[in-house]
């Protein structure tokens, strides 16, 4: 006669990250994330892309990778594909919670009424939202009203790790396109540090006598990295003469 099979012998085993993946929900819901390191975090985020398997060995893998979950958020779709056991869930995934934080920073910053240079720290944040975490210099510019409202932004040039070719004639064009008044630019620091080179400050220069001939002003270049920001015009002099 056939032995008839207990409910326990029925039942199939569960793989062992199951519980891990609740565990680690639990954490998140017990603080919104703040104990929890980045490979965890990104972990807990692949789970929703990746939903049967165990995702921690390829979260670390990434991380080791981009070296931080910020450059994993902000990596091009295209470029997060490329690497071995991410799909286009996991691309797609992380490019939409980068233009969600970005969407966040726009709220913040642009849909009030108040002028955008009002609130310097929004803007930066909005910047480094946006270029802030690229892996070579680019340079975005931020087009106002006369009473310094937000028009346009664009992102008009892409560099090297080091260096970004800014056209000021392309500047001045785009400006009279979008009938601005006033112009913020932004650029990257991959490196890290903000301090302007020399070549930054004689471009900026440039771009601000080039506005001038068509009566609009170069409000602010502003430079971004991860950590922090450099206004040029609350620490050069030649920024506050129109």
């Amino acid at each position: 006669m056939k032995k008839q099979m207990t409910d326990t012998e029925n039942k199939k085993e569960e793989p062992g990250y199951i519980g891990h993946r609740q565990r680690l929900k639990a954490r998140f819901l017990a603080d919104g994330g703040k104990s929890m390191p980045e490979y965890e975090l990104l972990e807990l985020l692949l789970m929703y892309a990746i939903p049967r398997q165990d995702v921690k060995p390829l979260a670390k893998k990434i991380l080791q990778e981009y070296y931080n979950l910020a450059n994993v958020l902000v990596a091009p779709s295209t470029e997060l594909v490329k690497s071995k056991g991410i799909g286009v869930n996991v691309a797609v995934l992380c490019g939409l919670i980068h233009i969600c934080a970005k969407k966040i920073c726009w709220e913040n910053l642009f849909n009030r009424d108040v002028p955008v240079l009002s609130d310097k720290k929004r803007l930066a944040e909005y910047c480094r939202a946006s270029i802030g975490y690229a892996q070579e210099e680019q340079l975005q510019v931020i087009y106002l009203d006369i009473h310094g409202q937000y028009i346009q932004d664009n992102v008009e040039q892409v560099g090297t790790i080091g260096a970004v070719m800014i056209s000021p004639r392309d500047i001045v064009s785009k400006a009279l396109d979008y009938k601005a008044s006033r112009v913020i630019i932004a650029h990257n620091h991959p490196s890290g540090s903000c301090t302007p080179s020399k070549a930054d400050i004689d471009m900026t220069k440039q771009v601000k006598e080039a506005l001038k001939t068509v009566q609009i002003v170069l409000e602010d270049h502003i430079i971004i990295s991860p950590r922090e920001y450099y206004s040029m015009k609350e620490h050069l002099p030649f920024m506050n003469i129109n």
